[in-house]
């Protein structure tokens, strides 16, 4: 007999789970995303009213594996239908606080046994449902999820595949000299001279906010320079779902003070030049947003600059990992020496439509390739 059991039931207060989530947190890799500061703020402003699921794994009396699950009908191509259910995501519409680096909070060593017990206790429990999401996880996650949990009963699908960029910062020496000779001759020299520009009367300065207060004003900040941005290009930009504002409003309030929450505002003597907002935990910093000024001077380059600094900043105050996260555009390429691969995986049941759905798209592909 396994030593692992699995339960599900229901999740109808955010605090009946806190203590769990924040002790297994202690004996676990995980990142922001599975983090107690980010679970919480999603639970209170979208999940709870889903009526979320929270799966549970023990192996003997140890609580070793957590996760909640809320479910969607959703209808793809028009016709074709599923009930999905989804791991600490709510993908849709203004729902979508974009979750990365997901997963089940597991302890360390346990891996395997937790995502084997869980997948089989979802697929046990819940007939009805046709679909299991387990979105923006490691590759190597969905690598042994795929090749250790094999089923004839289920597919495993990768829905999506996605590069993300950091820089190791203990790979560097403090000082932006440093950290830019760390890139391509012509790259560092663009920066260079940009910093010369902005820096003329030595006023090229980075400031991190002290307190909630500035933080929220940072996040200001960053919003009109944001929003400027994408409105130019006929786009909303992140502020356009007030939902997601909302929620990280929300999350600066409540998890600020616990250090778990970065506002850097770049500025020269001409004003500001740029505002970024990162998570941090255990030493590593995710970069959620960015706001950078608009100039039609090509050479000042307020993104690369702000960027160099603030990854030197975060080098010299002994962070490990400054993250990009994901989505393989080239200013991600040029400033990072790191990448990792975040996988979308569905276990999906072995329907008659999905069977359909398949062969439907593969024709209309064909036909598409043919005009």
């Amino acid at each position: 007999m396994s030593a692992y059991r699995t339960e599900t039931c229901i999740l109808k207060n955010t605090q009946n789970v806190k203590a769990e989530w924040c002790e297994l947190q202690l004996s676990a890799d995980y990142s922001y995303f599975q983090s107690w500061g980010w679970i919480e703020t999603w639970l209170d402003l979208i999940a709870l009213e889903l009526q979320p699921v929270v799966i549970r794994t023990w192996c003997g009396h140890i609580l070793v594996g957590i996760g909640l699950f809320v479910s969607k009908d959703i209808k793809r191509r028009a016709i074709f239908h599923a009930r999905t259910m989804h791991l600490n995501e709510f993908p849709f519409d203004c729902s979508n606080m974009i979750t990365e680096y997901n997963g089940l909070l597991i302890a360390k060593s346990h891996e395997q046994e937790v995502y084997t017990e869980v997948i089989n206790h979802l697929l046990r429990k819940y007939k009805t449902c046709d679909e299991f999401y387990f979105g923006a996880v490691l590759e190597q996650t969905a690598s042994f999820v795929m090749e250790k949990i094999f089923d004839e009963k289920v597919n495993f699908l990768i829905n999506e595949t996605s590069v993300t960029r950091s820089v190791n910062l203990l790979a560097l020496q403090p000082g932006i000299e440093n950290y830019l000779s760390s890139l391509s001759r012509n790259r560092r020299g663009q920066i260079r001279r940009a910093i010369r520009l902005y820096d003329s009367e030595n006023s090229l300065r980075l400031e991190q906010a002290k307190n909630v207060d500035e933080a929220l004003q940072f996040l200001d900040g960053l919003k009109l320079l944001h929003t400027e941005y994408w409105q130019s290009k006929d786009k909303g930009g992140s502020f356009a779902n007030v939902l997601w504002e909302k929620f990280h409003r929300h999350l600066i309030q409540k998890n600020f003070e616990a250090g778990e929450i970065q506002l850097l505002k770049i500025s020269c003597h001409q004003g500001e030049i740029a505002y970024i907002y990162s998570f941090i935990l255990n030493k590593h910093v995710y970069v959620v947003q960015t706001g950078f000024v608009q100039s039609k001077d090509k050479r000042l380059m307020p993104g690369y600059v702000a960027h160099a600094m603030a990854i030197t900043y975060n080098c010299e105050q002994g962070m490990h990992t400054y993250d990009l996260m994901h989505g393989d555009v080239l200013y991600k390429r040029i400033l990072c020496n790191c990448s990792s691969k975040l996988q979308w995986l569905v276990v999906q049941r072995p329907r008659l439509k999905f069977a359909v759905e398949k062969i439907a798209v593969s024709l209309v592909r064909r036909f598409k390739k043919t005009c």
